[in-house]
């Protein structure tokens, strides 16, 4: 039954797709990550962040998109993160490998194997400013994307050494504040 669901769903999106003239690029989990499914996402929502709407070939995610760069996906709100690093030899997405590249590619359909399932949860965590945030070709705004998002870190960096500075200097002030206290009680 979901499988025909499934099917019937690709269908549809492909006939979407071709009537726009647009590319896609499917990103397909392995068999052993169908087995080992451990997401409590539902099936339809993990099929919608696996697709991104673009044309995602073998170049372009090895060459063009550096290590940060967000991919939009099918499910709205929630991109995709490249993961790999400047020398790294395998291309990563949200710290999924990419272990099979073109297993199709007919020019609007492109067809790429990785190793497990993207996680929708995955840029919430280790890249939350991504999270709604709109895509920008400016390469001006972009820097200044990335020095906000610097400053804001750097803001809650020092707010939380300073909550911990703040905490340790209350524990010793009441520290002393009991040690005098109990100088002054005499035990019967």
């Amino acid at each position: 039954m979901s499988l025909t669901l499934l099917d019937m769903t690709f269908k549809a999106l492909l006939s979407t797709q071709q009537s726009l003239n647009t590319t896609i690029t499917v990103f397909c989990p392995t068999d052993k990550a169908f087995y080992s499914l451990n997401y409590r996402h539902d099936p339809f929502t993990l099929l919608q962040y696996q697709i991104a709407p673009s044309n995602l070939d073998k170049e372009t995610l090895e060459n063009s998109l550096p290590y940060g760069s967000k991919i939009d996906t099918l499910l709205h709100g929630h991109p995709q993160v490249v993961t790999k690093l400047p020398g790294d030899t395998n291309t990563s997405i949200n710290g999924v490998n990419i272990v099979d590249w073109d297993i199709y590619h007919d020019g609007q359909v492109i067809l790429h194997g990785v190793d497990d399932f993207f996680d929708p949860a995955f840029q919430i965590f280790k890249y939350s400013w991504y999270d709604g945030v709109g895509v920008t070709n400016n390469q001006e705004d972009k820097d200044l994307e990335s020095e906000a998002v610097y400053i804001v870190f750097s803001v809650y960096s020092a707010l939380v050494v300073l909550t911990f500075g703040l905490a340790y200097l209350l524990y010793v002030y009441y520290d002393e504040c009991r040690e005098d206290t109990d100088d002054h009680i005499e035990y019967v």
